[in-house]
């Protein structure tokens, strides 16, 4: 197919009062091959992705990995309150006489 030139693509609509109302038709051809093709490439993607993830989350016990169990800071074998005992010994992680592990020690 020929490039149209402008003069044949416009078309005078109407003229009044000195406006000059035109009309403009614009043909895109669009080829199926290219869009089909950015989808599978995009699909690819997010397929790779998500195989990527579930091979992470099941081999290393999850994507966040950690003991979740413990809060505070009565078990982390460390004296948070520098009176030189530590978690179990500390009478800070025993507010009622009990030892809380997810408990935080606390000056007496």
């Amino acid at each position: 197919m020929a490039d149209a030139n402008l003069s044949d693509l416009v078309e005078e609509v109407s003229s009044e009062d000195g406006v000059r109302t035109v009309k403009v038709e614009i043909t895109h051809k669009h080829e199926e091959r290219s869009s089909a093709t950015t989808w599978a490439i995009a699909l690819g993607v997010v397929l790779i992705l998500g195989i990527g993830l579930f091979y992470i989350a099941d081999n290393s016990g999850g994507l966040l990995s950690g003991d979740d169990s413990v809060v505070g800071n009565c078990a982390d074998n460390i004296d948070n309150d520098s009176d030189g005992l530590k978690d179990a010994q500390d009478p800070g992680c025993r507010p009622n006489g009990v030892y809380d592990e997810e408990g935080y020690e606390q000056s007496q």
